[in-house]
């Protein structure tokens, strides 16, 4: 059963976005931009994922 690769990128870009959130103490400062950035990315990412991109050719 091949999967592919894209729930694989989905997930790893869903950790990094949860990572920068301006919760965390090390991540406060930086503010709503690397989330919103990160956000847009995961979107794109999912979107392309559920449209058939990264699948098995």
């Amino acid at each position: 059963m091949d999967v592919g690769y894209g729930p694989i990128v989905v997930v790893i870009v869903f950790l990094a976005l949860i990572a920068a959130m301006p919760t965390w103490p090390y991540s406060r400062q930086w503010g709503y931009r690397p989330t919103l950035v990160l956000g847009i990315i995961f979107v794109l990412i999912a979107v392309f994922v559920a449209i058939g991109g990264f699948g098995p050719a």
